[in-house]
């Protein structure tokens, strides 16, 4: 792995040679990697990287936190989905049995997976699915996504009975729907 230093900041980068017709660059938390056609030089290579510099250092500096129940912690080198995968399970669990007895809904069931667009879903036969990415969220609204899925058990759509039985047990459904999008748009 090759070094680049901009103001005193060491960044550590990776040249791939493939057949394509563009420069491509992927920033990771530890180095960025530039994707790039074979004849493309590997010092404009280093010019394009310092053109980006300023894209590069910032997403960096946001790569090295992660969230974990509503509240930013410093990487250290760790996995976070390692920890999203054991820790999630402890918090959600407890929350979907409080309200599968409250609300008389039962998933026919239960799983996690990681999922780039939803935080949940409810399937046809009644098998509810949480995206281990929940456990960034504070608490309040991972058990707003719990409510949601479970009155998809009784309602499949998102119509006026289907909000009025999530505000039966929810009566801050609209706050947390409103803190869930501003949560979103921090991680």
């Amino acid at each position: 792995m090759d070094k680049i230093f901009f103001n005193g900041i060491e960044i550590k980068y990776k040249i791939i040679k493939k057949p394509i017709k563009h420069i491509y660059l992927r920033i990771y938390d530890s180095h960025v990697e530039v994707s790039a056609n074979r004849f493309v030089s590997n010092d404009y290579i280093k010019k394009f990287i310092l053109k980006h510099i300023d894209h590069i250092i910032e997403r960096q500096k946001s790569v090295n936190y992660y969230y974990l129940f509503g509240k930013k912690y410093i990487k250290n080198g760790i996995d976070e989905k390692d920890i999203y995968k054991n820790k999630l399970p402890e918090v959600i669990l407890p929350i979907l049995y409080k309200y599968s007895n409250k609300m008389n809904l039962h998933p026919s069931k239960i799983s996690f997976r990681f999922n780039k667009t939803r935080w949940g879903s409810c399937s046809y036969k009644n098998s509810i699915s949480f995206n281990y990415y929940l456990a960034k969220l504070p608490v309040e609204l991972i058990e707003y996504v719990v409510v949601h899925e479970l009155a998809h058990i009784k309602h499949k759509n998102h119509g006026k009975d289907f909000w009025a039985l999530v505000e039966e047990y929810l009566p801050d459904v609209r706050e947390r729907r409103k803190n869930l999008r501003k949560f979103e748009k921090v991680i």
